[in-house]
């Protein structure tokens, strides 16, 4: 999976938190209830959205498990001097050049290329 961006100053001039919540699986300050709503039924093992937590710097990834079951991971994000980090009981970083694309597979305890964005939905119906 690869997430193209306009230019790659682009993505160089965003912050971690900011690519986040540009990525085409975002779906916003979402409830875990309703996210789950959306990805129920879904017969694509490791199909994901990401989400909102409820504190600054929290996100959740909501994703559809390998036996098609419901999953709600969440994780934060922090940026220091020597990169950016995520945490979810372990953790990874620094990361410089690294997206969100980059290392989901590792907060969804899954091979990279399993990843699949959920993008196909309209915002108003959540």
């Amino acid at each position: 999976m690869e997430i193209l961006y306009q230019t790659e100053d682009e993505l160089a001039s965003t912050t971690i938190e900011q690519q986040t919540q540009l990525h085409p699986a975002w779906i916003g300050r979402v409830s875990g209830l309703k996210a789950e709503k959306l990805l129920r039924g879904r017969k694509t093992p490791y199909l994901f959205v990401l989400r909102a937590g409820e504190c600054e710097h929290d996100y959740y990834v909501t994703f559809v498990g390998h036996d098609f079951s419901i999953h709600h991971q969440p994780f934060v994000l922090t940026t220091k001097e020597e990169g950016w980090f995520f945490e979810q009981g372990g953790g990874g970083g620094p990361f410089v050049e690294a997206t969100i694309d980059d290392v989901i597979h590792l907060i969804m305890h899954c091979g990279k290329n399993d990843c699949t964005p959920f993008m196909n939905f309209e915002s108003k119906s959540l």
